[in-house]
């Protein structure tokens, strides 16, 4: 693996660093139970996702 010298190389590497640990942050809260809605969404921003949930109301068979 080479080493970028050159400024923009360098700073291009360092951003996706920084993508790279949002987006490990992100993973995480996803697996956490007492990770809230809000903070997803706010996780998921910083990583330039657009996040949305959807939620179904689950039905139970009728008895007659």
């Amino acid at each position: 693996m080479s080493i970028l010298t050159q400024g923009t190389h360098l700073h291009l590497q360092s951003d996706l660093e920084k993508l790279g640990e949002r987006l490990i942050r992100f993973g995480q809260a996803l697996k956490s139970p007492d990770t809230t809605v809000g903070q997803l969404d706010v996780l998921a921003s910083s990583c330039g996702i657009n996040f949305k949930l959807r939620v179904v109301a689950e039905s139970s068979p009728e008895t007659d």
